[in-house]
């Protein structure tokens, strides 16, 4: 096998590579130098065998030539001796080594174990390829001197300082011809040591660069420079350069030039440039402001100040860079900030301070940077608080004013969280409810009593939802366990992110008001009874008149004369329900929602109207367009509000009157109850005042009736509307649920 594939590997084959016949076609001096050379030297074929050996390398070993020739060249070493001997071989072919240079153990023909040293290196030929080995062998005993194995040592040094260089390094001699090139300048330009050997440095330089002129002056430069070259690849590089002259016997023979590719440095350089001053225009352009001081002769001078604050505040950096407090800031102010400087320089995290300045407001945070654990240097970062403070400002005067609201407000406010507990109350909740605040803190609610219940679940539900409860009149528990009439607003609470937070409710006294709603009413009924008293007069005076008659008759002769006493039983009742139903309206009593026929209660007021409509020529119609069912409500209620109705449209007829009272299911839940008459209208202008306390269309009124007909309507949950045209008559339309929520358990006094 042939030793380029293993070394060790040994072909007996006789003068395979024709060593024998090289040494006479070379140079005549080559032969003389390799025979007379007091070196050992060795002609070693490819494959491992000694092919020609000279007289000094036949005097180490003790063989003759003939009787080294064709044998393999590890016969004479020791086996130990050999095994990194195919490793080091296969670097050498591979170019990783350009010379093999070993302290071997050799044994001699007598059996004398030796030390020499072998310094093996590889002829190629024109196309690279190898040809055979050459060796030279020092027998390490005869050194002369100690001078000649330092020069040895010496020679190793420098072989090593250039193979294993990381700066590229070739030799050019003054022409500058290439005759040497290290590894690392390979790797560099991407070029083979037999690809540069005696080729012009202009070659790979380039004929001109601008910063240095005619590339032939370049092995002459002396101070460190750059050139830009082209790679084997064809990329440009940047090499920083630096040449040292190779000077032997005082004379100056060529040129070491020695490289680095700075390529990469130049990039990173040239990177870290854009990053510096991306950060300087980071820092310039920043809103805020930011700043480095150091502790120099006992003062603190500032090294860095920018930023947007700065500018705003009437300064430049260079009215602070080099400078200290209170060379800058007004006394006061360096007193102040001074001592926050002290305690961030000793060491302490976290160091902030505010300070205001021409009309701005800003915040620092000091930071001080440690180096083996001392302060060096403190950086500051600086923004401008001047609207958070406005708005601190605002945000705590409208929190004083909106407690001083709530303190002295005569509404209760209660705050609940989102378990419906109570978290605050007001002073006014302890005068309308008698609990204070220290007793309801974290507890629920104690103030709804118990037939209520439903409400209170409905109520907290709506709540949850997110809605808002506005206006509800109903009753509330006091302390004492009174029932007092409140109207209640609640809504949900919620942060910025529209998560509900808590509950606020305002509850408001209302007992007053439904006292004077209360009379509102009996002057009302009071009005209705007066004016009802004539017709109710001569409505009872008929049947009496005719009581008279028949009484008078009977004292002569009861003979022949019994169906006078159903006529007089008749009449007796029709008195007594005139009688009652005046006192329907007349008489204060406790009022409860019942279900009740709606029916019943409408033709009631047609019976007891009747007799007025027929003084004032009017025609009372009452028309039922399906079946009606029942209804939760308050029947005097009712009466009221439908006598006042009829009423009302009596006065606005002047003659051939007719009011028809038309009932109809809506839903199955709703019914409408329409009051129409051909009276003489109300103007469209007057239409929107309707409704409120003292305002009336009539020479004679008091604007209470309607007022009391708007109230029995929303108390019963209901609506009404009036539309009228002038001179055309007017409709009114009162809507009622069947069951309005909760008001069946509602005692109204």
């Amino acid at each position: 096998m042939n030793m380029v594939n293993n070394p060790l590997d040994i072909n007996n084959s006789a003068d395979p590579d024709n060593i024998q016949g090289l040494l006479p076609r070379t140079e005549p001096s080559f032969a003389a130098v390799f025979e007379f050379n007091t070196i050992g030297m060795a002609l070693i074929s490819m494959g491992g065998l000694w092919m020609r050996v000279n007289s000094s390398l036949s005097a180490i070993t003790g063989y003759s030539e003939e009787e080294l020739v064709y044998t393999e060249i590890t016969d004479i070493f020791l086996p130990e001796d050999t095994v990194k001997l195919p490793e080091l071989i296969g670097q050498l072919l591979a170019g990783e080594m350009r010379t093999i240079q070993i302290e071997k153990r050799m044994k001699q023909k007598d059996g004398t174990i030796i030390w020499v040293e072998c310094v093996v290196s590889i002829i190629r030929d024109a196309n690279n390829e190898p040809l055979y080995y050459i060796s030279q062998i020092r027998d390490l005993s005869s050194r002369k001197s100690d001078m000649e194995r330092k020069l040895v040592e010496s020679e190793q040094r420098y072989k090593s300082l250039i193979e294993h260089n990381p700066a590229g390094i070739l030799t050019c001699d003054l022409n500058g011809l290439i005759k040497s090139v290290n590894p690392a300048m390979e790797r560099i330009l991407g070029f083979t040591e037999m690809d540069m050997l005696d080729q012009s440095i202009n070659h790979f330089w380039g004929q001109k660069n601008q910063e240095h002129g005619s590339s032939d002056n370049v092995i002459w430069q002396t101070d460190n420079y750059m050139l830009q070259v082209t790679h084997k690849n064809g990329e440009m590089i940047e090499l920083g350069l630096k040449n040292v002259p190779i000077i032997v016997n005082g004379t100056i023979e060529g040129v070491y030039i020695i490289a680095r590719d700075i390529t990469q440095h130049n990039k990173d350089r040239e990177s870290l440039r854009v990053a510096q001053q991306d950060l300087h225009d980071t820092v310039r352009r920043q809103q805020g402001m930011t700043m480095k001081f150091r502790k120099m002769r006992g003062k603190f001078i500032h090294t860095l100040c920018d930023g947007e604050l700065l500018y705003r505040l009437g300064y430049k950096p260079s009215h602070i860079i080099g400078n200290g407090l209170y060379e800058i800031w007004p006394y006061y102010m360096a007193v102040s900030i001074d001592k926050s400087y002290r305690k961030a320089w000793n060491g302490e995290e976290n160091v902030m301070y505010e300070a205001t300045f021409r009309g701005i407001t800003y915040l620092t945070s000091l930071r001080p940077i440690f180096e083996n654990g001392r302060v060096i240097e403190v950086i500051g970062s600086c923004v401008d608080i001047t609207e958070r403070k406005r708005m601190e400002t605002e945000l705590r005067e409208t929190k004083e004013l909106l407690e001083s609201f709530i303190s002295n407000t005569t509404d209760a406010i209660c705050v609940l969280d989102p378990s419906f507990r109570v978290m605050s109350v007001n002073a006014a909740y302890e005068q309308i409810l008698g609990w204070n605040q220290d007793e309801l803190l974290n507890q629920p609610l104690p103030i709804y009593p118990d037939f209520l219940e439903e409400q209170r679940q409905e109520i907290y539900d709506m709540l949850k939802a997110s809605k808002k409860i506005s206006g509800l009149e109903t009753v509330r528990l006091r302390k004492d366990g009174k029932l007092v009439h409140v109207s209640v607003t609640k809504t949900p609470i919620k942060n910025e992110r529209g998560e509900i937070i808590g509950f606020a409710g305002i509850t408001r006294d209302i007992t007053e008001r439904k006292r004077t709603e209360e009379l509102l009413r009996k002057s009302d009924k009071l009005s209705v009874a007066g004016q009802l008293a004539a017709g109710l007069a001569h409505e009872i005076r008929n049947p009496l008149t005719s009581l008279r008659g028949f009484l008078q008759l009977l004292q002569n002769d009861m003979k022949g004369k019994q169906h006078y006493f159903n006529i007089m039983l008749s009449e007796l009742d029709r008195i007594n329900f005139i009688v009652s139903e005046f006192l329907v309206i007349a008489k204060p009593e406790a009022i409860h929602y019942k279900k009740s026929d709606l029916k019943d209660i409408l033709q009631s007021v047609i019976a007891l109207l009747d007799t007025q409509a027929v003084l004032c020529d009017v025609q009372l119609l009452l028309e039922f367009e399906s079946e009606i069912p029942k209804l939760v409500c308050s029947e005097m209620h009712l009466k009221q509000l439908f006598i006042n109705l009829v009423k009302n449209a009596m006065e606005a007829i002047l003659k051939d009157g007719l009011i028809k009272m038309t009932v109809s299911l809506q839903r199955s839940d709703l019914i409408r109850i329409r009051t129409e008459d051909n009276g003489c209208g109300i103007p469209e202008e007057r239409l929107k005042q309707l409704g409120e306390p003292f305002y009336t269309t009539k020479e004679k009124g008091t604007g209470l009736g309607l007022m009391m007909c708007f109230k029995i309507v929303e108390a019963h949950k209901g609506t009404m509307t009036i539309q009228s045209h002038f001179g055309e008559g007017t409709v009114i339309d009162v809507f009622l649920p069947t069951q309005p929520s909760g008001q069946e358990k509602m005692e109204m006094s």
